[in-house]
């Protein structure tokens, strides 16, 4: 038993890895599928699908192109925003994998510092804060700890000394009636 839950606490060796690059010459998403040396790899490929912005969704056909190497690529026709490739069923072989592809008015324009500056007042924020103050809380606390453990503990007792007594309540009920 020990053994088994051991086992099953300590972290598992991913089966597969996945990487997504955006090829921008083709408006596509090109993904790579490798299966690990210790994995058995699948007699079919799964199907694979691209879930993005707008309800955006398509098949990605993904083929074998080695030994334990599986590639696929699929137009995206220039959208921009979360990505997800995922298999219809789960597989540790071929993980889900994301991207992320900005907007171009951030490649183009960057952002407004003006803007970010007068929120960051208008919100009680700082704007472009060095590393260190980051997490400071500037003198402003916030409890929120909460200790659940001791009214939990309590609240075990009575309930399993709730269960003790209806049990030998009913045991002491069918004695006192002569049945059993």
């Amino acid at each position: 038993f020990w053994t088994n839950l051991l086992r099953d606490l300590l972290p598992h060796a991913q089966a597969g890895e996945a990487l997504v690059e955006y090829d921008s010459a083709g408006d596509a998403l090109s993904v790579e599928y490798r299966v690990a040396r210790e994995a058995d790899e699948p007699e079919q490929t799964p199907d694979i699908f691209v879930f993005g912005p707008g309800g955006f969704e398509r098949p990605v056909p993904v083929t074998k192109i080695a030994g334990g190497v599986f590639r696929g690529r699929v137009a995206v026709g220039g959208r921009q925003g979360l990505f997800r490739l995922r298999p219809v069923e789960e597989s540790r072989v071929f993980p889900e994998i994301g991207i992320y592809l900005p907007e171009a008015e951030l490649n183009d324009y960057g952002s407004d510092d003006a803007l970010l500056r007068r929120l960051s007042q208008f919100t009680g924020g700082r704007f472009q804060p060095a590393a260190g103050q980051v997490f400071d809380p500037g003198g402003r606390k916030m409890s929120y700890n909460l200790r659940l453990w001791p009214g939990l503990l309590a609240l075990a007792i009575v309930l399993n000394l709730a269960e003790l007594i209806l049990r030998k309540w009913r045991g002491i009920l069918d004695a006192f009636h002569g049945t059993k």
